[in-house]
């Protein structure tokens, strides 16, 4: 889960060099133009960091959905909202970052500060949208994540409140298309990202530093246990609780080649 940790401090230096643009949601075409020429070396950046927070995620996603992926048709239909979702979100994020502010720094920027400043305009405010979609989508996988995150106590029961109310902000922002549409889009979607970005660093290092408690092997006590009671027809009174799936399977080959020798 150390790429949960990668994947949050990517993404926090990305915000704090998106932060030196300086633009506004209410900024006119040529002050959009005019500063993302100013700032193309800073657009590089931004898509530079974006290429490592992206597949950072999609680890951390993976791991994550492997965790909370339970046995019942309910915790696998959940688990998949939680990948699906999560995937998409991260899909659209790394479009707008990587892609569309790439292309502007790059190239687009320097060519519409001279010559179409709706140009830059438009794929500026194209890089909210975008976001705001992928948004949507991770609303599904955060609520789901915490609730499975709540069923199956693998996390704190706050954390998993915590993503649910992330995943609502991030749905409501929607309305607002990040900011494009309504500047409540903007609050909502800062608050909600806040709010996902605590439920990934706060998941990953609770899942890092959390010990799983190894399956006891089975020992010569227990299988002289099911040996005699399979002899006499009595019930295993007694047996000590061996963990796990692969120290039940031992178990029981044990028991086989013991009564057939």
């Amino acid at each position: 889960m150390r790429a949960g940790v990668v994947f949050v401090v990517a993404l926090v230096a990305e915000a704090v060099v998106s932060f030196g643009v300086g633009l506004g949601q209410d900024d006119s075409a040529a002050k959009v133009a005019h500063a993302l020429d100013k700032h193309h070396r800073r657009l590089v950046v931004i898509a530079c960091l974006s290429v490592v927070y992206a597949p950072m995620f999609l680890i951390y996603l993976i791991g994550l959905h492997g965790r909370l992926r339970g046995d019942t048709d309910r915790s696998r239909m959940l688990s998949l909202w939680v990948l699906v979702g999560g995937a998409l979100m991260i899909a659209m994020h790394a479009v707008s970052d990587i892609g569309i502010t790439g292309l502007l720094g790059a190239k687009v920027a320097a060519y519409a500060a001279q010559h179409d400043a709706g140009l830059s305009y438009s794929l500026y405010y194209l890089t909210f949208a975008v976001d705001s979609v992928g948004d949507v989508f991770g609303s599904l996988s955060l609520v789901a994540a915490g609730v499975l995150s709540i069923e199956r106590g693998l996390l704190p029961r706050w954390l998993g409140r915590v993503a649910i109310l992330a995943g609502i902000l991030l749905f409501v922002q929607g309305f607002g298309l990040g900011g494009v549409i309504g500047t409540f889009g903007l609050v909502v979607d800062g608050i909600g990202f806040v709010l996902f970005l605590a439920f990934v660093l706060i998941s990953s290092v609770t899942l890092m530093t959390r010990r799983v408690a190894a399956p006891r092997l089975v020992d010569a006590e227990d299988i002289v246990r099911v040996v005699g009671a399979l002899e006499l027809g009595e019930p295993l009174v007694g047996l000590r609780r061996v963990g796990g799936l692969h120290a039940l399977s031992a178990l029981a080959a044990e028991v086989v080649h013991v009564d057939a020798g």
